[in-house]
């Protein structure tokens, strides 16, 4: 699960979309850039204990259930965490729900980057909301066990809203069960492009706090249909290993610590590469 350098830099630009350029003035000695204070968060654990996470101040949390949380800030941010969505392997109907409880009709075959922009047009239509023209600004796979399918961590724009914005984060789509049901799993921070930025570590930070309770991965990553014979998630699903491959490997690992990072090292707004980490495709010390 490493990322090339360069591909972190294309990653995170998350604002105004202004890539760091080399000019006359940026060539100048750099100051050195100040470090960034630590996000600070309060513990918070969803009513069904299904879900611990740390919310951001002035951010009130709107639903938790399931495993999942919901929370919003004061300028139209939201977080969102643990959000699972079953489909139904078929075309995809924008609007219509799938059978047997199913929140979408969508192909299992389809590439994972479709898979999120399926996903998120699907609830603005069941919300009756305008439904978002989604662009990726980057995508990139995250390695995981075979038991979680594909996973990847993006960055996307999202216009033809009340409020066009942008937002990155976590998304797994898992294999078909016996009955062709198949779950997928986003992790989500977006606000309105203005703010993008510096919401960007807030994010980070939410993601990075978030745990399961006891329990409850196995009641979210077990097969949607209960199969007749034993799952091949079984082993995975009722110890603690999921928990490490999808927590540990996937959110806390170098790799996406550095991508986001890069959002706060000023690929949006210093212009400089002088200014910029080397990690992040820059010249300046790593912090």
């Amino acid at each position: 699960m490493k990322l090339a350098r360069t591909a972190a830099v294309a990653a995170m630009l998350i604002g105004a979309g202004v890539a760091a350029s080399v000019s006359a003035a940026a060539q100048a000695k750099p100051a050195a850039a100040p470090a960034a204070a630590p996000v600070q968060l309060q513990s918070y654990t969803a009513p069904d204990q299904s879900a611990t996470v740390g919310v951001p101040p002035g951010w009130k949390v709107t639903d938790a259930v399931g495993g999942a949380v919901v929370m919003s800030g004061t300028q139209g941010e939201s977080i969102t965490v643990g959000e699972l969505f079953v489909a139904h392997d078929g075309a995809f109907q924008l609007g219509q729900k799938g059978p047997n409880g199913a929140f979408l009709t969508m192909p299992s075959s389809a590439k994972l980057t479709d898979k999120l922009v399926m996903i998120l047009q699907q609830i603005a239509a069941v919300a009756g909301k305008p439904v978002p023209q989604v662009k990726f600004i980057y995508a990139a796979p995250l390695q995981m066990q075979a038991a979680m399918g594909q996973c990847g961590m993006f960055v996307i724009s999202a216009t033809g809203i009340a409020s066009p914005g942008n937002g990155m984060g976590i998304f797994c789509s898992m294999a078909d069960d016996s009955a062709q049901f198949f779950k997928s799993f986003l992790m989500i921070g977006s606000a309105p492009t203005a703010v993008a930025a510096q919401t960007a570590p807030i994010a980070q930070a939410v993601f990075k706090s978030y745990t399961l309770g006891p329990g409850w991965i196995q009641k979210m990553f077990s097969p949607y249909t209960v199969p007749t014979t034993a799952s091949p998630m079984a082993p995975l699903a009722s110890s603690q290993a999921l928990r490490g491959i999808l927590l540990s490997n996937a959110l806390q690992q170098n790799a996406l610590d550095v991508g986001f990072a890069c959002a706060d090292a000023g690929i949006v707004g210093n212009g400089s590469n002088w200014q910029t980490p080397r990690e992040c495709g820059g010249f300046a010390p790593n912090p």
